[in-house]
Formats: structure tokens, C-alpha cells, sequence
């Protein structure tokens, strides 16, 4: 809070950047929510002010460096669930950025019907390069044969 003369300036609530940042939320399609998505809203710091009680009030969960999903709570648990399934949004972190990629090897069998064994992890082949770790929790995103790039 500054002061302005001798009456300290608040700011509405509505005009502030975490309820911009959280309407924001709201109207992205997919569950994946990057930091330049918020670009706009504000200067670095005020973003990561407003990602941060995001957090804190789980609404949002944190699968990778700059990169954040939307989350529920579970009604027979206190932890913060990420919507429509762990394994698709850190698939789809891929997708928003912009990093091509395809169903690993035995996912890829398994879809044409080669084998029975139904792919238990989660494997993806990389086409672009992709340094990044995306996971929540006990689930990570695995390249296969550990390779960032074709």
C-alpha cells in the first residue's frame, strides 16, 4: 500500500491483477496456462504476485517452469487435482509450446493393434528439441530412450 498524501491508495479488487489473472483463467479453452499468457496484465513481479496466491488458493498447480495447470479439489482429499487427467495436460504443455512431438513406441503399437500390453507411462517422442521437466506429482512426462530431440 503507497500513500498519496496522507490517504493510502487502495485498489479494487476487480481492477487488480489477480482478479484479472483469474478471469483470464477462466476463459482459456484448454487446462494449460502459461506465464506469457499473463504478459499483459502487468510488470514481472505483479504476475508472479498473482500466480503465486493462484497457488496458493489451488486453483492452480505448477507442471513446469512458467508453466501452470487448473486444478480442483478432490471432494475425498485435501490435494489439488489437475482437470480432464494429468497424462493429457502435460501433453498438452507440449502443444502450447510449440514443441512437435508423437505417442512413444509402445503406445504407437498398441494403438495399431500390434500388442495387447496397454501402456502403463507416459511416453512421447520428441521431433523438436525440449529441455523442459513437465510433471505433477508422481507423474512426469518421459522421452523416450531419454532423447530432448530428433
Amino acid at each position: 500500500m503507497s500513500l498519496i498524501g496522507d490517504k493510502p491508495m487502495r485498489v479494487k479488487y476487480s481492477d487488480s491483477i489477480e482478479y484479472k489473472a483469474l478471469s483470464r483463467l477462466k476463459t482459456i479453452r484448454g487446462n494449460v496456462l502459461l506465464r506469457k499468457d499473463l504478459i499483459d496484465l502487468g510488470s514481472y513481479r505483479q504476475i508472479s504476485r498473482a500466480i503465486n496466491k493462484l497457488l496458493a488458493e489451488k486453483k492452480l498447480v505448477k507442471i513446469g517452469t512458467g508453466i501452470y495447470a487448473k486444478a480442483y479439489f478432490s471432494k475425498y482429499s485435501d490435494i489439488p487435482l489437475i482437470k480432464n487427467g494429468v497424462d493429457s495436460t502435460l501433453r498438452e504443455a507440449l502443444t502450447r509450446l510449440s514443441i512437435a512431438y508423437e505417442p512413444g513406441s509402445a503406445e504407437k503399437e498398441y494403438n495399431e493393434g500390434k500388442t495387447t500390453q496397454v501402456p502403463v507411462r507416459n511416453i512421447v517422442r520428441l521431433k523438436s528439441r525440449c529441455r523442459r521437466r513437465i510433471s505433477y506429482r508422481n507423474s512426469k512426462l518421459i522421452y523416450e530412450k531419454n532423447i530432448n530431440a530428433k
